[in-house]
C-alpha cells in the first residue's frame, strides 16, 4: 500500500497529471487492465469505452497521432499489471481507481518528436499510474479542455497498491481483492 501526498505550488497552471511514474525492464511487455478499454480513454473522452478486462502488448498501446503526443491512457482502472512471458510482473491496484498508461517512450520523447518516425523505441517501459489526468479537449478543431476536466494545483492525497506477483501462483483478481481488504 502506498499513500501519496502531493502539494503542488498553487501558482502553477492546471496540471497535466498527478501520479507516479516508473520505468520497468522491457521484458514486462504485456499490459492487462480491468477498466475502460480497449482503446485509449481520458476524463473527457471515455463514454464510448466499456469497463472490462483487457490485455495487449505495450507496443499496441501507442496511438500514432500525426504529431506525437500524450496517448494510450486507460481510465477507471481498478487494477493493472505488466507481465513477462512467464506471467511474472508488477500489479497496481487503484484505491479506488487509477489512470494507467504504458509505453516504450517517455513523455519527453513524445514532446521532442515532431513526427512519429522520429521516435526511437526504448527497451524499457514507462508506466504511469495516475490519480488524475487532465482531459484533452479538442482545441485543434474546437474548444480547449472544459473546466471540470482540468486538475487545479492543490493538495491531493491518494492510495494505491503495488505488488510483485507470479500469475502461476495467484490470479490478478485475487491479488486486487486482497489489496483493498
Amino acid at each position: 500500500m502506498i499513500d501519496v501526498h502531493v502539494q503542488p505550488d498553487a501558482s502553477l497552471p492546471p496540471l497535466p497529471r498527478i501520479g507516479l511514474q516508473m520505468h520497468l525492464p522491457g521484458r514486462y511487455d504485456t499490459l492487462t487492465w480491468y477498466g475502460r478499454g480497449p482503446h485509449e480513454t481520458y476524463a473527457d473522452r471515455k463514454s464510448g469505452a466499456q469497463v472490462g478486462l483487457y490485455r495487449g502488448s505495450v507496443a499496441a498501446q501507442y496511438v500514432p497521432y500525426i504529431v506525437p503526443q500524450e496517448n494510450g491512457n486507460k481510465t477507471d482502472v481498478r487494477w493493472a499489471s505488466l507481465t513477462d512471458a512467464e506471467g511474472r510482473g508488477l500489479a497496481a491496484v487503484g484505491m479506488p481507481l487509477l489512470n494507467v498508461s504504458a509505453h516504450h517512450y517517455t513523455a519527453e520523447d513524445l514532446t521532442r518528436a515532431r513526427h512519429t518516425h522520429e521516435l526511437t523505441r526504448r527497451e524499457s517501459i514507462t508506466l504511469n499510474l495516475d490519480h488524475a489526468q487532465s482531459g484533452l479537449g479538442s482545441e485543434s478543431c474546437g474548444p480547449g479542455v472544459l473546466p471540470q476536466y482540468l486538475i487545479p494545483p492543490r493538495a491531493v492525497r491518494f492510495r494505491l497498491g503495488l505488488a510483485a506477483f507470479d500469475a502461476r501462483e495467484v490470479s490478478l483478481a485475487a491479488l486486487a481483492r486482497r489489496a483493498v481488504e
